[in-house]
């Protein structure tokens, strides 16, 4: 299998890890950390740092469709507005288009719907694909418990990386 599977669900992880490889490819990017906003860009989106409304202080990001904007909070880490970014290329690439403004929030509670986990599984494929994991893990002499330090290396959260490690295959 070469999507990432974070255990039982309906979503098709190894076609959207071949939709992700194709962009990787179409765009050269054989190393990490994955340049998601040059691939944004490559694909006709703008990336805009903005500071969100304070009633919107939980939302990370978010897709404009008439402007082909990604909007990202400014004041995020460096990783999450990397996986942001990489989240809403997810839904163009994926054809979620039922939207016209599309909110990336975090949601800690609840069970995320079919396309934010469609298109979390996309930014997971597309910034740490399975490929390109094992390369590293291979050429550092890691090994699956050292997700702090492929955390580092690809540019994501320790949070992010810990469990895409633990189904890695």
């Amino acid at each position: 299998m070469n999507g990432h599977s974070l255990g039982h669900d309906d979503i098709n992880h190894a076609e959207i890890a071949e939709k992700a490889d194709a962009i990787l490819d179409k765009f050269g990017i054989t190393e990490p950390v994955v340049d998601a906003v040059r691939i944004a860009n490559g694909l006709g989106f703008k990336v805009k740092e903005i500071t969100m409304p304070p009633r919107y202080f939980d939302v990370a990001g978010f897709y404009n469709n008439k402007d082909k904007t990604i909007y990202v909070q400014a004041s995020d880490k460096p990783w999450r507005k990397l996986f942001t970014v990489a989240h809403e290329i997810g839904h163009n690439v994926l054809g979620h288009k039922n939207y016209e403004v599309l909110f990336r929030v975090q949601n800690k509670d609840q069970r995320y719907s079919e396309v934010e986990r469609e298109a979390n599984s996309f930014a997971a494929s597309l910034l740490m694909p399975n490929w390109m994991l094992n390369r590293y893990l291979d050429a550092y002499g890691l090994t699956k418990k050292d997700y702090r330090e492929m955390a580092k290396i690809f540019g994501v959260s320790e949070k992010a990386m810990e469990p895409i490690l633990l189904y890695l295959k």
